[in-house]
């Protein structure tokens, strides 16, 4: 879609009403959530726990069912922070105890709940009535709007919320600064989150919402990917179409839409313009009925994907608030380096400019704030795509770590003889010389191509370790692979067209302190298990 299609719909508010019952509904709902008693417990995390400036908490709880849940809980190291509760997308769970740290490095504590029966650990107790092979969606859709899965899943959610509010009259949060964020179905749950909770969220990130305008997904055959379930159940339950009706107005009490009314907070909204999962009119349905202060920007050429932009832009949105600065909705475009470090002044953000064989070479460098030295991470990312965004980078703080991305400009394709890889050894010998940088604790990591540029960093420089996921092309790298003379991590997708399995287990063969991981179901892609394995490893070796 364009920016002026989006701005002819300034005035859609959905295919459907709302149900004239809808906010007694959702009364009762809460007050049901708020009659389970309380049962929590914090437990030392048993996963890849962060060795740096945060502490990370297995958090379970009993919802509603006595269904045992489940929540990621990473606190930093100040008194009282600020709170963020993160909510995951559709099927997934809550991500690596790696990505979650770019909130706490910058003194927010994290919350970040595993839905039930998705890709957590969250147990479901089921009980729904109809179908449930189609997905969460539809669970329930034969019985009562209140045994719906999502009805469900929101008061789960509402009994979090009160365990936040447990957390702040202990003294450990600051239930003066409540925020949320999500995307996909964590940007449904947050407007739903913000609708239920109005006494405890006071600002919101919420990007491309799910589960929102049910009877337009289906009118636009956008019934597929997350949105499966519909297409389903029509073709099962209601193939002549006489039961939509019944169907959509059983959907309306979780439809995202409805929920937006009932927001009070300033809400910060993102939209790819290219989103064929959750499409824009969908999400118009959301933004143009939220009850409070709101703003939204558009991402053209930009689908239903991480949006690097937008989350940096969120850094920004948190930190006005954090300071009392208004509303402090982020203007459209790449953010600020300046307006970064007067938001968080525990870090240092810098925009660098490098010595290198063919010219400047531009990098970005995040560290903590103060002297140093620091270990540094040097980053390189893959062909083909942009270099990770300031939030991004954030999580090697957390770690106690500086990072360092170089611009990679090998665009579609790269080779052997790229001239990045000049470019990469001229980058981490100018880190070399930078006072806040630890020239002992000299680390590197890519993804893809940029695998291949930090083991070539590594072959050429004294590291304390490399590591890398799906490096290529190897014909530059097996012939001084073993010159690698630093432990090195590789992670190896087994469906992998770019980077194959036998030549990623040749790399590991040539390496001498080779530890290598397999994922038989990833393709070329963003490994999350991985993360959390290079975290681990990090700490193992001391080196942050």
């Amino acid at each position: 879609m364009t920016e002026q299609q989006i701005n002819e719909l300034g005035a859609y508010l959905g295919s459907d009403p709302c149900p004239p019952d809808f906010d007694a509904f959702w009364a009762e709902r809460m007050a049901e959530a708020d009659a389970v008693p309380l049962q929590w417990e914090l437990q030392p995390a048993d996963e890849e726990p962060l060795e740096g400036p945060c502490t990370c908490y297995d958090l379970w709880f009993s919802g509603m069912g006595g269904a045992r849940l489940y929540a990621k809980y990473l606190r930093p190291a100040v008194s009282c922070p600020p709170v963020l509760l993160q909510f995951h997308g559709y099927p997934g769970a809550s991500r690596s105890w790696f990505e979650q740290a770019s909130f706490p490095a910058l003194g927010y504590a994290l919350i970040a709940m595993d839905n039930p029966g998705q890709g957590g650990r969250s147990q479901d107790t089921g009980g729904f009535l109809g179908t449930t092979v189609a997905g969460h969606l539809v669970a329930g859709a034969e019985g009562e709007p209140r045994d719906l899965y999502y009805v469900r899943l929101y008061q789960d959610v509402r009994i979090l919320c009160r365990i936040v509010e447990e957390l702040g009259k202990r003294g450990e949060l600051d239930l003066g600064h409540v925020y949320v964020n999500g995307a996909s179905q964590g940007g449904g749950m947050g407007v739903a989150c913000c609708a239920l909770n109005p006494q405890l969220v006071n600002r919101a990130a919420i990007l491309y919402p799910f589960l929102s305008d049910f009877r337009k997904v289906s009118e636009l055959d956008a019934d597929e990917v997350a949105y499966e379930g519909l297409r389903y159940w029509s073709r099962w339950f209601d193939p002549d179409g006489t039961r939509a009706d019944e169907l959509f107005g059983r959907l309306a009490y979780f439809d995202t839409k409805n929920f937006a009314h009932l927001v009070r907070c300033p809400v910060f909204f993102g939209t790819g313009l290219d989103d064929v999962v959750c499409p824009p009119p969908t999400q118009c349905a959301t933004y143009n009925q939220l009850g409070g202060p709101h703003e939204r920007l558009l991402y053209p050429g930009f689908g239903h994907e991480e949006i690097q932009d937008f989350d940096d832009a969120a850094v920004l949105f948190f930190g006005a608030g954090d300071r009392g600065e208004g509303l402090g909705f982020p203007a459209a475009g790449p953010v600020d380096v300046a307006a970064l470090n007067a938001a968080h002044d525990s870090l240092v953000y810098e925009q660098l400019e490098l010595p290198g064989p063919r010219g400047t070479i531009a990098a970005r460098s995040l560290r903590p704030a103060g002297e140093g030295p620091w270990p540094t991470m040097l980053l390189f990312h893959d062909v083909g795509r942009p270099g990770r965004g300031w939030h991004h980078l954030a999580r090697y703080v957390a770690l106690g770590c500086a990072v360092v991305q170089m611009e990679n400009h090998a665009a579609v394709a790269a080779d052997a003889h790229d001239p990045a890889f000049d470019d990469a050894l001229a980058c981490a010998r100018a880190i070399v010389g930078l006072p806040w940088a630890d020239p002992s604790r000299l680390m590197a990591f890519g993804e893809g191509f940029g695998g291949a540029l930090a083991l070539w960093v590594a072959a050429h420089e004294r590291l304390a370790c490399a590591a890398a996921v799906n490096a290529y092309p190897l014909d530059r790298l097996l012939p001084i692979a073993g010159r690698i003379d630093c432990p090195v991590l590789l992670g190896t997708a087994c469906m992998d067209e770019l980077a194959s399995v036998p030549d990623q287990d040749a790399l590991a063969a040539s390496l001498p302190q080779a530890e290598q991981r397999h994922y038989p179901k990833y393709v070329h892609e963003r490994i999350n298990a991985f993360e959390n394995a290079l975290m681990a490893f990090l700490n193992e070796r001391g080196v942050c």
